[in-house]
């Protein structure tokens, strides 16, 4: 049933989980009901999503979208497909796709631009993937030779002086609301005068690396963060501004400032997600409110690039998934998750492209298939079992067992 999770340690937890048999009564033992029923009882989309919704603290919502971005199923609970709440790690995705709409914008090679038009991102050059933070922020040294692709990769090396590269500078989620520049500056600055890494030496999962490509997409287009999604993800998608917001401190309280929160701090709803993930399913054909096509949103160079293995050489240092054992690859934003993760060419043969977010959110694309999902949850640890199975878990295993039924709907 589960035909792609061939990684040692999954299969060791799917063993485990063999000791929990369909009889067991699920309201007398949660944590044994729970994966039986995501990983063997269910046989339909409906029946393993009201299975899983048992695991979720506020609710959830599943929909599936065929190859022209047409949704073809959708099923809710509570949580439904138009409530807007924090994705977590699928910020990462979004602060991609507007690194490249800038790109492509000021190229003058994608349209709905506002006033991010030709040329008009050109501090320290025309903006591009292999811009530095040198050229851009006037960073000197090794630092300066940073590029923005290794920053969206996570492989420039900015690991805030932690061993494992897993460290966030505090400034990240501290910046005042409505932050001015010099201190926007002073934090990225900060972290690079903590970081230690090598810029393409190490791949290293971190909020850092976003942080100060967002500072450089500032500066380079001479406009704030808040600009730049308006103008180029919010306005030609039809977001809802009020709602679709950035927010360093993705748990709330005090207000602050989202203008170096890529990584993490979006609060965005399923539905309005799934219009931008189209343009990543189709070559560059996002969906507007009213489900139109927005033509030219990207260009057909920039969906392969985000999508495509940005490794460059580098090594895996720290990934959030090595406690389960994965080693998988990424691109910008993304996860790559494949069987051969060692080599570009055979991972690409069975790759599920992802950014799963640390609540359980989870939007992934099938390019083989030809078809993307969005599982959207918010699971921040209410429910007891949450303690021993984390969000992240609960929503893979879910996805791995429908991915099969996916299939047979769409016939391929």
């Amino acid at each position: 049933m589960i035909q792609i999770l061939k990684k040692t340690s999954v299969l060791v937890v799917l063993g485990f989980l063999n000791f929990c048999q369909p009889g067991v009564d699920k309201d007398n033992a949660f944590e044994a009901g729970l994966f039986t029923g995501i990983l063997s009882s269910c046989y339909s989309l409906d029946s393993c999503f009201d299975n899983y919704t048992r695991s979720t603290d506020e609710g959830a919502s599943f929909q599936v979208y065929n190859e022209t971005a047409t949704r073809i199923y959708a099923r809710q609970n509570t949580l439904d497909y138009t409530t807007y709440k924090p994705i977590a790690s699928g910020s990462k995705w979004v602060t991609a796709v507007t690194a490249m709409r800038a790109i492509d914008c000021n190229a003058g090679t994608a349209g709905t631009c506002g006033t991010v038009t030709n040329g008009s991102c050109a501090t320290g050059g025309t903006l591009n993937l292999s811009r530095t933070t040198g050229e851009v922020l006037g960073w000197t040294g090794t630092k300066g030779t940073i590029t923005l692709r290794q920053l969206l990769a996570f492989t420039s090396g900015l690991n805030a002086g932690g061993s494992s590269g897993s460290g966030q500078a505090s400034c990240i989620s501290t910046l005042p609301a409505v932050a001015s520049a010099s201190e926007k500056t002073a934090c990225v600055e900060t972290i690079r005068d903590q970081s230690t890494g090598t810029p393409g030496a190490l791949y290293q999962y971190n909020s850092n690396h976003m942080a100060v490509a967002q500072r450089m997409l500032e500066v380079s287009c001479n406009k704030t963060w808040a600009e730049l999604f308006t103008q180029l993800i919010v306005t030609p998608l039809g977001w809802d501004a009020n709602q679709a917001v950035w927010s360093g401190n993705s748990r709330g309280g005090t207000a602050t400032d989202g203008s170096l929160s890529g990584a993490f701090g979006l609060t965005i709803s399923p539905d309005a997600y799934a219009r931008m993930l189209a343009a990543l399913l189709t070559g560059g054909t996002a969906k507007n409110a009213a489900g139109a096509n927005v033509t030219n949103f990207l260009t057909a160079n920039s969906v392969t690039e985000i999508l495509a293995d940005q490794y460059q050489g580098a090594t895996i240092g720290y990934s959030q998934f090595a406690s389960f054992g994965y080693r998988w690859q990424y691109g910008l934003g993304n996860w790559r998750y494949c069987t051969v993760t060692n080599v570009p060419s055979e991972c690409d043969k069975d790759l599920i492209s992802h950014s799963m977010g640390i609540n359980g959110f989870y939007p992934w694309i099938d390019k083989n298939k030809n078809y993307m999902a969005i599982l959207a949850v918010n699971n921040i640890g209410r429910k007891n079992s949450l303690s021993l199975v984390p969000a992240t878990a609960t929503s893979l295993f879910f996805a791995e067992t429908v991915r099969p039924l996916i299939h047979t709907q769409l016939g391929r």
